[in-house]
């Protein structure tokens, strides 16, 4: 089942992407949270970056694209993913980025004098470990921090994921379940031994939740909701018996005995317990110091998953250092739903004053606009507007970048290159379901029926020419085209009308939103 549970390495993960990772979206997130000056300048450095338990390296790849100068770093105990990685380096053309199969073990009192490892840099601007912390022993969780703080460059930012509780209290029982069923099965954990362990779980609720489980566990009755949307492998991965959540406080005292102190989160609206609803908001104010109030918000948003930020030394950003990086932060138009009054966060549903919203829906339809430029617009405190940007770049609606340099143009030939080679990998049957944005420096989710319209609008023809054109790729590559419920379509006639109704609504939709963010422009 899980013969090394210390560092299980008998399956290979899914492949995703997470914006949260790009360096441009750390350096925001650092910069809003006001709790450490990292220079937003450093994007036009050659810094470096290494990720801790890279899996299939697509967030290293995508980084490596969007900054081309600087030095990407993967390392991972799974040769799978290892190879992996480095094929798809070597097939989007990128040099700067380098994977190793290693034990994050070895890097505990710095970079090893030999193994693969032994020419990569002593210090590292950014590390990150994504997942990782809630998935190993306690003793490899230590040296996974130990490895972090080492080579971590006094000043520079380490991002450490993982799953929480008090969130997955309700989902341990499905769990325990899941490893259960497979241990009796002889495998491993399983899509179907999780989706039965789930069935029989709903059952032992009772009628309307009223046997103890349910009345203790309330949230075990819409675990099947839940999970329906998740991917299979994530599915697969997150409930074997290896993955162990943690409480904020133990692992913030983990990092702190090893010089890394919490500067804030990834997770936008969480740096802001002032979001929160008055009544929430008192009980975690009421917090006796920084890590405590950690530990009362927490509990007040049934926290499930944490994107912790710590710093290797904190350097207290000035105020008018801050407010001037601040002010030169541009915001751009993403996709803004039609409903465009609530947004999803972990606090629940955010509101915000639809005059504001109205308003600055008008002005970012003109164009982009600096932070300065609306804090002249609306008359508004710095932090009154950072507040609400946190909210606002967290829903993807609007999204906000830092200056690249003079050099962004030459940059942005380069992303587009890449954008290319993944294209061409996307309607091959490659899973990357994603491309680069150099307004963004982050990946942009494309699917891949939208791939082949996007490479084929590289024509400038009509519609009706590009859907003969994506319906001959699609053939070529095997694929097929699907109905609304997911089925595939066997009449030629029927899949070109879907083609055709799907064409007209790209091209309308979401290919503008696309060339806003310099992709396929």
């Amino acid at each position: 089942m899980d013969p090394k549970p210390d560092y299980p390495i008998e399956k290979t993960y899914g492949a995703f992407l997470h914006r949260e990772l790009s360096v441009s979206w750390l350096v925001l997130a650092t910069l809003m949270g006001g709790r450490h000056r990292l220079d937003p300048d450093l994007l036009n450095r050659q810094f470096s970056y290494l990720d801790l338990g890279c899996g299939h390296g697509l967030n290293l790849l995508f980084n490596a694209a969007a900054h081309p100068r600087a030095r990407f770093y993967g390392l991972d105990l799974n040769a799978t993913h290892i190879a992996e990685a480095t094929a798809r380096a070597e097939a989007l053309g990128l040099t700067n980025v380098h994977f190793a199969l290693a034990d994050l073990t070895t890097f505990a009192a710095g970079r090893p004098g030999g193994g693969p490892c032994r020419d990569w840099p002593e210090t590292f601007d950014f590390v990150v470990s994504h997942g990782l912390a809630s998935w190993v022993s306690p003793e490899v969780r230590q040296s996974l921090v130990a490895a972090a703080s080492s080579v971590l460059r006094p000043g520079g930012l380490f991002f450490c994921s993982y799953n929480t509780y008090p969130g997955w209290l309700a989902r341990s029982p499905l769990q325990m379940l899941s490893v259960e069923e497979a241990l009796r099965a002889g495998g491993s954990t399983t899509v179907a031994g999780i989706r039965s362990a789930v069935a029989t779980l709903t059952r032992l609720t009772g009628p309307e939740g009223s046997w103890p489980l349910g009345t203790e566990l309330p949230a075990l009755r819409t675990l099947e909701e839940q999970l329906r949307p998740m991917p299979e492998d994530y599915l697969a991965g997150e409930y074997q018996a290896a993955h162990q959540p943690l409480y904020v406080g133990p692992m913030h005292r983990l990092c702190n005995g090893f010089g890394l102190s919490h500067i804030g989160s990834a997770s936008l609206p969480e740096m802001f317990p002032n979001l929160l609803d008055p009544g929430r908001r008192a009980l975690v104010e009421q917090g006796s110091d920084a890590a405590m109030r950690e530990v009362l918000l927490d509990l007040a948003i049934h926290q499930t998953f944490r994107r912790d930020l710590f710093a290797k030394g904190i350097r207290q950003p000035p105020a008018p250092w801050r407010r001037q990086a601040l002010a030169d932060v541009t915001l751009h138009f993403s996709a803004v739903p039609d409903n465009w009054e609530t947004f999803g966060s972990s606090f629940g549903q955010l509101g915000m004053e639809p005059a504001f919203l109205a308003a600055l829906k008008d002005l970012l339809a003109e164009g982009p606009r600096s932070l300065g430029e609306l804090m002249e617009v609306f008359s508004m405190e710095l932090e009154d507007l950072v507040l609400r940007l946190s909210v606002l770049f967290w829903s993807g609606g609007i999204v906000g970048t830092l200056s690249t340099g003079a050099e962004g143009q030459q940059d942005d030939r380069s992303i587009a290159a890449f954008n290319r080679r993944c294209l061409d990998l996307m309607t091959a049957g490659e899973d990357i379901e994603a491309l680069l944005s150099p307004v963004l420096r982050q990946p942009f989710p494309i699917h891949r029926l939208e791939a082949f319209f996007l490479q084929a609008a590289g024509a400038d023809l009509p519609v009706e020419e590009l859907v003969p054109l994506v319906w001959m790729g699609i053939d070529m590559a095997g694929g097929n085209v699907n109905d609304a419920e997911g089925r595939s379509i066997e009449d030629p006639e029927e899949a070109m009308a879907q083609l055709r109704q799907f064409g007209e609504t790209f091209a309308s939709g979401r290919l503008p939103v696309l060339r806003r963010l310099g992709i396929g422009a």
